[in-house]
């Protein structure tokens, strides 16, 4: 029987959330000039061109649902070529190329177990709305990962997730084949591990990827072991790493996929399709706490580390976050309280509302079975409106940079002021008073600037639209 070699190449398409929280528009973003914000841009480079090259219909891939939900307001036609080559390879093969993503991109350890559960189940709901089918498998954001994590991955239908290879606890997992970790209540998930040198090289090293050809014969053909196996590759980046971060890299994917390394005997597959392949899957533990792109677990994202200088100012920012997030659902606990039967589980399906599918005050009297009074159904809608934005703060690209003067942390406090406005609004609480001094210690190294100084402003800015109202 001769070798069966299968290479994977998966990427993770996602934008977070830009829009004002008023206008719900996403204002201009001089930084993506000549086009009026990043979306837009990274349209033009990344998304539009490799799904007209057909590229969704070889790779593994994720579309981000923040990312979703634009394309389908702004570029639904590119969106459908996209959900079209997930259709095709599932109705081919019994098994889609696509996989979800939780909603927001937040750093799931690092959030509150009833938050992971809105997360994921955020996710699955858009991503069944996309592609009109149910998720095998979820890319978890940064793919940080903890075992409560895969434990609710599962509780809410999910086979499978793709991890870094360090965060194996073993110190060679081999990438050859995927593994299952096994859970509390003989439960299990499988964790496909990619490559972590190829997926380098795509990621980190121009020249490599110069020639697809050359690239699938002295890069990719060399790692496959000699011997009479079966043997899959995986190679996993950031999909915006094909014609947006690296030039004519979509045509490189292209050529890879579709000729190259089929000249080198090796076939191309996805997760989905390779599950119906392999029939024994070696048990092995995950590292707690870790991440793809943070070699100190999670702390990029929590406190001071050395993958970013002068990180100071992300620890109190995660902490004023935190506190904010922590008094909202009290308050909003305690408006659900003899209306809502579980108030979480209302909030998982809130989406139902949020994504334009359903009107708040017929989805609420639904839910509850009660006729309420117009001012206690405008209490409530405030209330899971801030609960919607105490989600969207901790988009992990808050912390992902290196100061507090760009775009994205300031974006997270923008939203974190209009959720302690809107509990204002709903219920005369005032929270800032007691997160002002926390917000106050989270400073930008580079310019004269807090995030005390940022959340002010836009908590003025919310008073002065309501005053013009």
């Amino acid at each position: 029987m001769a070798n069966r070699h299968s290479l994977c190449v998966h990427a993770h398409f996602y934008q977070p959330a830009r829009e004002d929280p008023l206008t719900g528009i996403i204002p201009d973003e001089p930084g993506a000039h000549p086009y009026p914000n990043w979306n837009e841009r990274i349209f033009e480079t990344c998304y539009k061109p490799n799904a007209a090259l057909g590229n969704f219909s070889s790779i593994s891939f994720n579309i981000g649902p923040t990312l979703s939900t634009w394309l389908r307001q702004y570029h639904p036609e590119v969106l459908n070529q996209i959900v079209n080559s997930d259709r095709q390879n599932f109705d081919h093969y019994g098994a889609g190329n696509a996989i979800a993503q939780p909603y927001h991109h937040t750093i799931l350890p690092l959030g509150k177990r009833r938050d992971k559960q809105t997360q994921i189940r955020w996710g699955i709901y858009e991503f069944e709305r996309t592609f009109n089918r149910k998720p095998q498998g979820m890319w978890l954001p940064e793919t940080a990962v903890d075992l409560e994590t895969l434990e609710v991955l599962v509780e809410n239908g999910i086979e499978f997730t793709i991890l870094a290879p360090w965060q194996a606890d073993v110190k060679n997992a081999d990438p050859h084949k995927a593994y299952q970790v096994i859970l509390p209540g003989h439960k299990s998930i499988k964790v496909f591990f990619y490559h972590s040198g190829l997926s380098a090289r795509v990621s980190f090293d121009p020249q490599a990827t110069d020639n697809a050809d050359a690239f699938a014969r002295n890069f990719v053909k060399p790692e496959f072991a000699a011997g009479d196996q079966k043997q899959w590759l995986m190679i996993a980046t950031d999909g915006e790493l094909y014609g947006h971060h690296q030039i004519f890299r979509d045509k490189f994917l292209s050529y890879l996929l579709d000729g190259s390394t089929s000249a080198q005997h090796i076939e191309t597959v996805y997760p989905g399709l390779q599950l119906t392949q392999q029939k024994n899957f070696p048990i092995v533990k995950i590292r707690d706490n870790t991440s793809w792109s943070c070699h100190h677990g999670v702390q990029r994202w929590s406190g001071v580390c050395s993958c970013t200088p002068n990180s100071e100012w992300k620890k109190p920012l995660r902490e004023a976050l935190e506190h904010i997030s922590d008094e909202v659902d009290k308050i909003f606990l305690e408006t659900c309280e003899g209306i809502l039967e579980n108030a979480w589980e209302a909030r998982d399906r809130y989406i139902e509302v949020f994504s334009g599918e359903r009107k708040f005050i017929d989805w609420l009297q639904n839910l509850s079975g009660l006729i309420l009074a117009d001012e206690k159904v405008d209490q409530l809608e405030k209330l899971f409106k801030a609960e919607l934005e105490c989600q969207r703060m901790f988009t992990s690209c808050a912390w992902f940079f290196d100061d507090l003067d760009r775009i994205e942390p300031r974006n997270a406090v923008i939203y974190a002021a209009h959720a302690v406005w809107l509990t204002r609004q709903a219920t005369g609480i005032d929270i800032f008073t007691e997160v002002s001094p926390v917000f106050e210690k989270s400073k930008s190294w580079r310019i004269n600037l807090s995030a005390l100084d940022l959340f002010k402003e836009a908590m003025h800015r919310f008073e002065q639209t309501q005053k013009s109202r």
